[in-house]
């Protein structure tokens, strides 16, 4: 068999999606309502030489202006405020000269969760990341941030918790005292900060927000930035992507989700369509890979060979009910017989479960698909079934129309004297489910093949006499 790398994979999917927070709960709040973490004496929560702010929004606040989250008292001096501003995102640092420094850059979806971050160096820049890559920057003044005794403030403005409230969801709210880089940002925005993280030392605060209730929310750190909710009527809740709209690629290498465009790939991932419940519209999938490498030292079942697909993890919440699309342009085809869907909860795909497809042109499709949180998916090719070799120069030559077809075909040879003619219909599994011989067919010959309603799919049309065999693929829609 002829094995190629698939390098440009385009998958379509039955469902309209772009980024998505994790995890468990999230935090709904009003523009009346807010988190506040007490102010930290031994000085976690200032700005110092710089830090670096994130969290996942979902905003239904529209494009009025509101803020995310900051520490800054109202003389306008020593502190940050991270906010958005007709759904660009909105940084200032303020100095202990009073100097502001304000960055306005980057847009936030209206439809659906968005991870925003900031960064400021003393002396170095204030930039902006939005779902993980830097979408604008400025020079910062080399005065430094001096601490200040407010509270670091969540969902309202910092200096006057009755002004500029921010409306929707919050999630992953993470603080450091630290410059992170958008390599990091990206690779860590999808997943839980662990001991692994190069800054890990440097978190100063880090809400999950996943309490089933208040009115205080943990930190993860050792800083004990522990938040209270400023009302009981503050939820705390499942949040997930609302699909609407139109649909985004993502520009993450994530680890432990599926990642569409992974810098330097050409993988793309677009989404558009249905649900179980297309009313709640509560589902979403990421699809990524669990180590960035997409190579598996593992077979796949039965005798198909993956080796001109790649491997990719799912991530899913909700119930999902989608259709796959691949584009598989870039393959030499003229030796497959056969190509489906592979899943698997293991890595190793040796006991994959097999779903059959249907190939149009340099298309695969499989329909009514149920993505699984966390299995493996690939696509098996086979270049052979049931003892059968794919079609060779000195094979049984002749021609199926029309291909597709929606029942019944014209079967056609010409130019060879075979005496007994013998045609089959089989399943891409060998299953026969069409057969008949037909005696003294002359050099040039057409029949009608009517194989009954069979299902959708891609089928195989053996064609055989007492000398050679010839296969011919047949997709039915």
């Amino acid at each position: 068999m002829k094995t190629i790398l698939l390098s440009c994979f385009f998958i379509s999917i039955s469902f309209v999606a772009g980024f998505s927070q994790y995890g468990l709960n999230a935090v709904g709040i009003s523009a009346a309502e807010y988190i506040e973490a007490p102010n930290d004496p031994n000085g976690s929560l200032d700005a110092g030489e710089g830090f670096t702010f994130e969290a996942w929004i979902l905003n239904f606040g529209g494009t009025s202006n509101q803020k995310v989250a900051g520490k800054l008292k109202n003389d306008f001096k020593n502190g940050f405020i991270y906010g958005i501003e007709n759904l660009q995102v909105n940084l200032e640092v303020f100095n202990n000269n009073g100097v502001n420094t304000k960055l306005l850059a980057g847009s936030v979806s209206e439809i659906g969760w968005t991870h925003v971050a900031g960064s400021y160096e003393v002396g170095g820049m204030l930039k902006i990341f939005i779902n993980g890559k830097k979408v604008g920057e400025t020079p910062a003044p080399a005065t430094p941030v001096n601490p200040n005794d407010n509270p670091f403030r969540i969902g309202i403005a910092p200096w006057d918790v009755n002004a500029l409230g921010f409306v929707g969801y919050v999630d992953e709210v993470r603080y450091w005292q630290a410059v992170l880089d958008e390599a990091t940002i990206r690779a860590w925005m999808h997943k839980d900060v662990t001991a692994e993280h190069p800054n890990y030392d440097k978190l100063s605060l880090y809400h999950k927000y996943n309490e089933m209730a208040g009115p205080v929310v943990m930190d993860e750190t050792a800083n004990h930035n522990d938040g209270v909710l400023s009302s009981e009527s503050i939820v705390l809740e499942p949040q997930f992507l609302p699909f609407k709209g139109a649909s985004n690629l993502l520009d993450n290498d994530v680890q432990g989700v599926w990642n569409a465009k992974p810098e330097g790939s050409s993988d793309i991932l677009s989404v558009a369509g249905t649900f179980f419940e297309p009313e709640n519209l509560e589902a979403t999938m990421i699809f990524g890979h669990s180590d960035g490498d997409y190579s598996f030292d593992t077979d796949a079942p039965g005798n198909y060979d993956r080796s001109l697909s790649k491997v990719w993890q799912a991530a899913t919440q909700g119930g999902i009910f989608a259709s796959f699309s691949f584009d598989l342009s870039v393959v030499d085809m003229s030796q497959v017989l056969e190509v489906v869907l592979l899943s698997s909860a293991e890595e190793d795909l040796s006991e994959a479960e097999i779903t059959s497809g249907v190939i149009d042109g340099n298309t695969f499709t499989v329909e009514d698909v149920v993505p699984s949180d966390g299995w493996y998916y690939s696509l098996g090719f086979k270049t052979s079934i049931s003892g059968i070799d794919a079609p060779a120069a000195d094979a049984l030559q002749f021609d199926v129309s029309p291909n597709p077809t929606q029942n019944s075909f014209r079967f056609h040879i010409q130019g060879q004297q075979l005496g007994i003619l013998h045609i089959r219909v089989l399943t891409m599994a060998g299953e026969e489910v069409y057969s008949q011989a037909f005696e003294k067919v002359p050099a040039d010959y057409t029949e009608i093949i009517d194989p009954g309603q069979l299902p959708a799919g891609m089928y195989l049309v053996e064609v055989k006499d007492d000398y050679q065999t010839g296969v011919r693929k047949l997709v039915v829609k």
